[in-house]
């Protein structure tokens, strides 16, 4: 296998790392969203490993366990949320040891009380301890002081999980695999937003979704063989697509894009681009630059103020030479909803056109049908005055 095979099987099958690591004797933290301190978790001595949904599964067990506790108005979320606890629910994600969930949109943070109410109500479902790292979203130095201290906090309850104090030697290596690792990453969205593409949109969103789903350290090694090769990459010709809208943790929607012909070049969502965008940086302490870091990334596209989660979506549309943008948009997925047309608006502004797919099933639906859709207007898009350069200097 190459080692583009190796990291397309980590993606399709994301427990296959976790699992090797627990045959090994050792124990697994899962975590849902990206701003989560996975360097932490490492330096703890556990796997990190992020939380994804299937888009194939029913929402069986969130309907038996969870929406029978709560009124309906209280049971809305986007599809992505509810696959990620039916995950948490059907058993699995029953080999985790512990569980981190974060402050972000509310359907996200809403799994916590999910996961802990129903294990109440039903004592016979897996079950592991969990942790509630919160977040204060102001950039004030108030919410800067509070969130370095969350951090502390996590650290402080990993040190309890792994029953050993983790040491500023152990964190300066686990930032250091870390680093290079988003560095890499950022080599590989070069090759997608390079002119003309070299990688498709879909095997970038594999590579990426990988990092997360297997060591880091083990995760280096296969990019730098795969970019060792990467000059033998072919050309792609057709349309550059900007994907924004909901968080999206499978390739069907960049599948369907690209089955007309075009790449998706960047994406502004967790599971793209923006999962790598900000190293550990700075010369305090380990533990200091983490929530230096944890304290400036946005979870799930939210920054205060909204002005600054808009302007970051049309800079990466334009670093990345689009074409058009493609916003695609879940129903439920009321933060998305609160952010889009603002970023629409932005983005055509800057003479790139776009369309807003809204009220979107988290499966992509009839993959048939949203290629169709993308290819009339991808046909629009082409007849239109050529677009714009990037600007000099910039990154997607």
């Amino acid at each position: 296998m190459t080692a583009l095979d190796v990291l397309r099987s980590h993606h399709a099958d994301p427990h296959k790392a976790a699992l090797a690591w627990k045959a090994k004797g050792g124990k697994v933290v899962g975590y849902l969203c990206d701003n989560v301190p996975d360097e932490l978790i490492a330096a703890a001595g556990f796997f990190p490993l992020r939380i994804s949904g299937d888009p194939d599964a029913d929402g069986q067990a969130v309907r038996q366990y969870v929406d029978t506790l709560y009124p309906p108005d209280v049971t809305t979320r986007p599809g992505f949320a509810t696959a990620m606890l039916n995950r948490l629910l059907d058993g699995t994600y029953g080999y985790l040891d512990f569980l981190i969930v974060p402050h972000n949109r509310n359907a996200i943070q809403a799994i916590y009380r999910s996961l802990r109410d129903a294990r109440k109500a039903h004592p016979e479902l897996p079950a592991c301890e969990m942790h509630y790292l919160d977040k204060a979203w102001s950039s004030s130095f108030i919410s800067e002081t509070y969130n370095r201290d969350q951090v502390v906090k996590l650290k402080a309850k990993l040190e309890v999980w792994a029953g050993a104090a983790i040491t500023d030697d152990a964190l300066h290596a686990a930032i250091a695999v870390g680093n290079e690792n988003k560095a890499l990453l950022a080599k590989i969205a070069a090759l997608r937003a390079a002119t003309p593409p070299r990688l498709s949109g879909v095997d970038a969103l594999q590579i990426i979704g990988a990092s997360m789903l297997m060591a880091k350290a083990d995760h280096n090694a296969l990019l730098r063989d795969f970019l060792a090769s990467a000059d033998s990459l072919p050309e792609r010709a057709g349309p550059r697509v900007f994907l924004g809208g909901s968080p999206i943790d499978h390739t069907r929607i960049c599948q369907a894009i690209e089955a007309t012909g075009a790449t998706v070049v960047a994406e502004d969502h967790c599971w793209g681009n923006r999962s790598f965008d900000l190293p550990v940086e700075g010369p305090a302490s380990p533990i200091l630059e983490l929530a230096s870091r944890f304290h400036r990334k946005p979870a799930c596209s939210i920054t205060f103020p909204l002005s600054e989660t808009v302007a970051g979506c049309a800079r990466r549309a334009a670093a990345a030479a689009a074409d058009a943008a493609i916003f695609y948009v879940m129903d439920e997925d009321w933060s998305q909803n609160w952010e889009t047309p603002n970023e629409v608006r932005a983005i055509e502004a800057n003479g790139t056109p776009s369309l807003h797919l809204k009220q979107q099933a988290y499966d992509g639906g009839d993959p048939s049908a949203l290629t169709a859709v993308v290819a009339e207007f991808l046909a629009a898009v082409q007849k239109r005055a050529p677009r714009r350069a990037p600007a000099e200097g910039a990154t997607a």
